[in-house]
């Protein structure tokens, strides 16, 4: 039972991991694509400053 339990933990973060990929990808395709370099090298390094664009590009719904 535990074994199918730990896949099923497993198969959840791995979810999560893909679905935060996903989420910094489509921000740096916007930022990019809209000429926003200055503002996605930023993203890269400042965590505080990238929660900040990812509520201004998506807003409330993350």
């Amino acid at each position: 039972m535990c074994e199918v339990l730990d896949c099923v933990e497993n198969r959840g973060i791995q979810k999560g991991i893909i679905q935060g990929e996903d989420t910094i990808l489509s921000l740096m395709r916007y930022l990019l694509g809209n000429g926003r370099t200055k503002d996605a090298r930023k993203a890269t390094e400042d965590k505080a400053y990238r929660n900040k664009l990812l509520t201004e590009v998506f807003g409330n719904t993350l």
